[in-house]
């Protein structure tokens, strides 16, 4: 402890989730010496692992259930690759990669792990849609093309930003920017056919907000990243933590544990040290925030030092709500179940509006899904000992009843009839294999926010219009005071966020160095 609070450091980051720990390694890899300080007794934020050793050998990711858009040309696998020197390594799904359920059509789809096969489906599976199918993906091309436009803005102050978003908007830089899914869905291509509508828009979950606010380029982002392929990180991310700590560690910074942070020390506009819980001040040319940015300002800063722009800007947003996750352990050989990488998605309805309450006896969960890591991750080998997840978003409010009262027979009893209704939908799935399960467990938005202390359980940050607000970026208005992570522009396991706030601090694209860097090498092989 005395080595690290006596040194002399460039950059301290606040925070170990995948924005923190990708902006320290590209940091270090500057030749910065960067310190960054957790929390918690581990590093990884929503990619830290669980387990109860007590129970069985069992091991889950409650914060990552698989990961898209990994496939070799893709900017998250190239910006991972060059931060960790090629130590991460991802594998696909099957080619039939997710069966969604929509169980108010009575009508099951079955999507691909490849964009070209999906869009020739599609065409086969309606026809008389087939015109307008092309034009939807084109957009999505268009969109994929441009894809560098969205994140570009982020690396520049406030009025730059805002004149770059604006451009984008009022010169249709970027197809639809001035509309919402839904109005493209129904008003530009005017589809009808009420399955394939489902198909398009069941994806609505992971934005924070429903359908008809969602603007189509940021739909349409996300939707290319799903279409660019479904991935499973080998090993698990808890491989990813330890590929970015050990770059950072190799490059003469650090990463410290169960070293929370209670301040930020501010002096004349002006960070210059945070404050860890012992009282104790470490002092760096640069502070980051990789905690959130609501929660940066509400638990890390003083009123008077909260920038005031930056304030405002957080009240036009919602956080992406909360999650159920039941982790399931299996014991026995499953191989008789045909049991493939691949997920499992019940569906009816628009989920995005989260109206269907989970503490109610007569819920039904309106958006749930199925998922087996240990056959997803190419590097288990225990044949006996396997994993499932059953997961919902939801919205942490329908549980704020019960904080303080977790060991009350209510609370038990409403986790009781959820972890029933789930174990029934896996019956569904695979007859008989509810006699092989050994052990559950149920997280609650309450358990969430506990495991990753994120604010409301809330793991993928602000809303997907974060993207298009100007105040929201790297700087944090205030000197050598600096944000990273998924309030600033994409969510999910992406080195995107930390990269975009080193190249802020660093005053150099990184992103583009990084890219360079891969392409060079890889025309050499």
């Amino acid at each position: 402890m005395e080595s690290f609070m006596k040194a002399q450091y460039d950059s301290i980051i606040i925070g170990s989730g995948i924005g923190g720990l990708s902006c320290a390694a590209a940091l270090a890899k500057t030749g910065q010496r960067v310190l960054v300080l957790e929390k918690n007794n581990s590093p990884g934020g929503a990619m830290r692992s669980f387990s109860d050793p007590e129970s069985g050998p069992w091991t889950w990711t409650p914060g990552v259930q698989w990961v898209c858009g990994y496939s070799k040309q893709t900017s998250d696998y190239i910006l991972l690759h060059e931060l960790t020197d090629g130590a991460v390594s991802f594998s696909s799904f099957d080619p039939d990669c997710q069966l969604k359920t929509f169980s108010d059509l009575e009508y099951q789809f079955m999507f691909v792990n490849d964009r070209n096969t999906l869009l020739e489906k599609l065409m086969a599976e309606f026809p008389e849609e087939e015109k307008k199918i092309i034009k939807y993906f084109k957009y999505l091309t268009d969109i994929d093309h441009k894809s560098d436009l969205f994140s570009m803005p982020k690396l520049f102050g406030p009025y730059i930003a805002a004149f770059m978003l604006w451009s984008s908007k009022t010169f249709k830089i970027l197809p639809h920017m001035d509309k919402s899914f839904t109005e493209v869905l129904n008003n530009v291509l005017q589809i009808k056919d009420a399955r394939l509508r489902a198909i398009l828009s069941s994806f609505s979950h992971y934005f924070g907000v429903p359908l008809d606010k969602i603007p189509f380029p940021f739909y349409a982002y996300g939707q290319n990243i799903q279409f660019n392929g479904m991935f499973y990180p080998d090993g698990g991310s808890q491989k990813i933590v330890e590929a970015l700590i050990h770059t950072i560690e190799e490059n003469g910074s650090e990463v410290e544990c169960s070293q929370a942070v209670g301040d930020i020390i501010i002096k004349k506009n002006r960070a210059i040290a945070v404050e860890i819980e012992n009282g104790a001040a470490i002092y760096a040319e640069n502070i980051v925030s990789g905690i959130g940015i609501s929660e940066t300002l509400s638990q890390l800063m003083t009123e008077k030092f909260k920038p005031r722009k930056v304030k405002a800007s957080l009240k036009q947003h919602e956080s992406v709500p909360s999650f159920l996750l039941l982790l399931i352990g299996f014991k026995g050989d499953l191989s008789a179940f045909g049991i493939k990488k691949r997920a499992y998605k019940t569906l009816f309805g628009d989920p995005s509006v989260m109206a269907n309450n989970p503490t109610e006896e007569e819920w039904e969960c309106d958006d749930i899904t199925l998922s087996f890591p240990s056959v997803l991750n190419s590097f288990h080998s225990d044949a006996d000992y396997h994993t499932a997840e059953i997961h919902h978003e939801t919205r942490y409010e329908y549980f704020e009843k019960y904080i303080g009262k977790t060991d009350g027979k209510e609370y038990k009893k409403v986790k009781e009839q959820i972890i029933e209704k789930y174990l029934d939908y896996l019956e569904t799935q695979f007859p008989g294999l509810h006699k092989h399960v050994a052990y559950t467990k149920l997280m609650t938005p309450i358990d969430i926010e506990t495991f990753t202390h994120h604010d409301k359980g809330s793991i993928f940050g602000l809303d997907i219009d974060k993207a298009a607000d100007s105040e929201l970026l790297p700087r944090s208005g205030i000197h050598n005071l600096y944000f990273t992570g998924q309030d600033l522009f994409a969510q999910g396991i992406t080195p995107i966020n930390g990269v975009l706030t080193a190249s802020v601090i660093t005053h150099k694209n990184l992103i583009k160095q990084f890219k360079k860097n891969y392409s060079s090498r890889s025309s050499l092989l």
